[in-house]
């Protein structure tokens, strides 16, 4: 199922002229070591054509951005280790240093966007990015290019793939496993909320494992997971909720298919992913085949109104506490649902995360009553 590309309230850069976004010159020097992996679809863009702007026939006064140009001269680009809706991901080196790093290349104009509106969706990327870099869950992004027909976006490479490669690798997570990686990617989720964003694509193929291990989930080190794609993500405000549809939609909430909702959708789709990560199937559909065939129309049909059951393959061994946690994600009334900070509180996380994990991911986190938890 292809990913919805939509955002809702104002842009974050003019929408004027090429020449009027920030002229930056470029976005963070870090030295990193982290895959960025995007579902695969086809690319629109060739590397024929950064090519061609890298052997000089492109002036680089042209520039749309006011990003770096020097991309070829500055790195070397190896094997394609990704490909998504809009762009690709390979691997790269410094020359200088030898690092290696990630290389996402996102064409300039996309699909029947104006290249004004696609570089207002890439400036729009990379600041949500830039707002959470402080967050150890998060892809670092170390330098941001251009050329002619694209922009490179140069970031930590992770070693271990993605959650989804990872299962489809080695088949479904276990219970602890499954537990290890929902608290994780809710402290992410949180530090997105906290920091004003939503996040807007929760799944599998969206978090990275750092490290390429057979068991990552218990030789784990702190962040082992990496959030990577942040395309879909908009700036959260206390005085509205977002009616455009945007993420992945068998990972979208019902509330998202009705035009009208906010943070909360995060959860929903958390839940989706553990429901997968744990059975290898969606909760409203028998398998992926019938997904990949299923109209919009009738993925928001069975998102709001197919029964999801806990009663077949794997779900009968899982604890009760396991199954009520994804049963609170996947409520669909959305005031229902289980907020960030009482997900973080439930009685599953106790069972398999450390307490002072626990204590650490909780500091500053509103309780049900909306006071701070005590220390």
């Amino acid at each position: 199922m292809s990913r919805l590309h939509a955002s809702s309230g104002p842009s974050p850069v003019p929408s004027t002229r090429f020449h009027g976004f920030p002229r930056r010159r470029h976005c963070y020097r870090l030295s990193t070591k982290a895959v960025v992996s995007l579902p695969s679809v086809q690319l629109h863009g060739s590397d024929s054509q950064s090519d061609a702007s890298a052997s000089g026939a492109w002036d680089p006064a042209d520039s749309d951005l006011g990003w770096k140009t020097d991309f070829h001269h500055q790195y070397v680009r190896g094997k394609l280790i990704g490909q998504g809706s809009f762009g690709s991901v390979h691997m790269g080196v410094h020359k200088s240093s030898g690092l290696e790093v990630a290389v996402k290349t996102l064409p300039k104009i996309r699909g029947k966007l104006t290249k004004e509106k696609t570089l207002e969706k890439i400036i729009r990327e990379t600041d949500m990015m830039e707002r959470l870099q402080g967050c150890k869950g998060v892809i670092q992004l170390s330098e941001c290019y251009e050329d002619e027909h694209n922009v490179h976006l140069v970031t930590e490479f992770c070693a271990g793939g993605d959650l989804q490669k990872y299962v489809e690798a080695y088949g479904a997570l276990e219970e602890k496993a499954l537990a290890l990686v929902a608290f994780e990617v809710l402290k992410i989720v949180k530090a997105c909320h906290d920091a004003g964003i939503l996040h807007g694509d929760v799944k599998p193929a969206n978090f990275c494992l750092k490290d390429k291990m057979r068991n990552p989930f218990y030789n784990r080190t702190t962040s082992y997971l990496k959030a990577i794609d942040f395309g879909c993500s908009q700036l959260l405000t206390a005085s509205r909720r977002f009616t455009k549809r945007t993420g992945t939609p068998v990972f979208m909430s019902p509330e998202i298919f009705a035009r009208d909702y906010a943070e909360k959708a995060d959860i929903w789709s958390i839940g989706v992913m553990l429901y997968w990560l744990f059975s290898q199937r969606f909760p409203f559909f028998q398998n992926a085949e019938v997904v990949k065939a299923a109209r919009l129309e009738e993925v928001a049909d069975a998102v709001s109104n197919t029964e999801i059951k806990y009663d077949y393959g794997p779900w009968p061994n899982m604890t009760l506490e396991g199954v009520d946690f994804i049963q609170r994600c996947l409520t669909r009334p959305e005031d229902q649902r289980i907020n960030i900070s009482e997900a973080l509180r439930h009685p599953w996380f106790s069972m398999y995360v450390p307490e002072e994990e626990r204590a650490a991911a909780l500091k500053g986190a509103k309780g049900p009553s909306g006071t701070s938890p005590a220390a």
